[in-house]
C-alpha cells in the first residue's frame, strides 16, 4: 500500500512571528513481515502538527504530540490549531496476535528552502499491541517537530515519505 506524508507550510511574517500551518495528510508504505494474509492499515485520523507559530527564528522551538493527541510545545513555540496524533486501524492480521510497529529514527520535511524541519520521536501506543479474534485491532503514532535553528522558513510545502513495518 503506498502512502503518501504531504505537510502544508506557510508563514506570514508579523514583526519577529513567524506563522506555520502543518497539515498533515499521513500515510505511509507499510511493509508486512508475516504469513501470506492481506492485512491493512486505514487511517482513521492524520497525524498533524496543526498550525504553530515561532517567536524568535535563532531559539530553540519544539512541538511534541503526546500520546492523548494534544501538543506539547516549548516556550517558543505557539499553538494556533491544535495537533493530532495518528491513528490506524490494523484489518486482515492472524486472530489474537502479538504484533510490533516499527517507524524510522527520523525523518527530514523537505520543501522550499532547505530542510528545515525534520521529525523524530516517532511512539507507537499502546505498549503492547494485539489483534482481536477477527485480527483487527487500533494503534497510534506520536512524534515531534523540529526545526532546524536559525534556517529561513520559506512558504509551500513540506513533504516526505516514510515505511512502517507490522511484525507479527
Amino acid at each position: 500500500m503506498t502512502i503518501l506524508e504531504t505537510t502544508n507550510l506557510h508563514s506570514d511574517k508579523l514583526n519577529t512571528m513567524v506563522r506555520i500551518s502543518f497539515l498533515s495528510l499521513v500515510l505511509f508504505l507499510v511493509s508486512f513481515a508475516s504469513p501470506a494474509m492481506a492485512q491493512t492499515i486505514t487511517i482513521t485520523q492524520a497525524l498533524s502538527f496543526g498550525t504553530i507559530a515561532i517567536d524568535n527564528l535563532n531559539d530553540n522551538v519544539r512541538l511534541n504530540i503526546r500520546n492523548n493527541g494534544g501538543c506539547n510545545p516549548n516556550g517558543n513555540t505557539f499553538v494556533i490549531d491544535p495537533c493530532s496524533r495518528g491513528e490506524f486501524l490494523l484489518t486482515g492480521g492472524p486472530a489474537n496476535s502479538v504484533y510490533t510497529v516499527t517507524t524510522p529514527a527520523t525523518i527530514n520535511l523537505s520543501g522550499p528552502g532547505p530542510n528545515v524541519f525534520f521529525v523524530d520521536n516517532f511512539r507507537v501506543r499502546p505498549n503492547t499491541l494485539v489483534t482481536d479474534a477477527s485480527g483487527t485491532d487500533t494503534f497510534r503514532i506520536m512524534a515531534r517537530l523540529n526545526p532546524t535553528l536559525g534556517e529561513n522558513f520559506g512558504d509551500g510545502n513540506f513533504n516526505d515519505t516514510f515505511n512502517i513495518t507490522v511484525n507479527f
